[in-house]
């Protein structure tokens, strides 16, 4: 074993999930960005984490509000993380711009990102600061899986791939 830098390891990271985060503004205007950095954190009760960059737009959204959505890309969205990654909610309507289809969510405010595997409608019941990001953790207040099976998308380093797709787990 050889030590190296912290930065070398963690390309190897991956495959990872490509998680989307939906978080609206103080007036309720959505924002969407794909983030790396989350995961379930608890089967009881049911919570999941994210971590986002203090500077980010997705950040001040959650904040004000206290409400994401937790979707993971579908097989189909490899484009879109690309689009909503390389572009900021402060500037632009990301839904209006790259045309992103939403459904309407069941508990929060948040609309839910059609094509994608799996989305969680989420309340933040805490938030740890963390350097330079922020980890928000949200309790699953609604869970939805799309009509037909839809794979999810798998990250390998700017590349993307599907992985299995998702079917009726109850």
């Amino acid at each position: 074993m050889k030590q190296v830098g912290p930065g070398e390891v963690l390309a190897h990271k991956y495959p990872e999930w490509v998680i989307m985060i939906i978080a609206c503004d103080a007036e309720g205007r959505p924002n969407i960005m794909p983030a790396g950095w989350g995961m379930i954190c608890s089967g009881d009760p049911r919570l999941v984490c994210v971590s986002i960059g203090l500077t980010r737009y997705t950040h001040r959204c959650i904040e004000e509000t206290g409400e994401f959505v937790f979707a993971w890309a579908g097989e189909k969205q490899g484009q879109l993380v690309k689009d909503t990654g390389s572009t900021s909610g402060r500037d632009i309507d990301k839904f209006e711009k790259f045309r992103i289809r939403t459904a309407d969510p069941a508990e929060i405010s948040v609309p839910l990102l059609q094509g994608a595997a799996i989305n969680l409608e989420c309340r933040v019941t805490d938030s740890l600061l963390t350097g330079d990001h922020t980890i928000f953790v949200g309790e699953v207040v609604a869970a939805h899986l799309p009509d037909e099976p839809i794979a999810t998308l798998l990250n390998f380093g700017g590349e993307f791939a599907p992985g299995a797709p998702i079917g009726d787990l109850t």
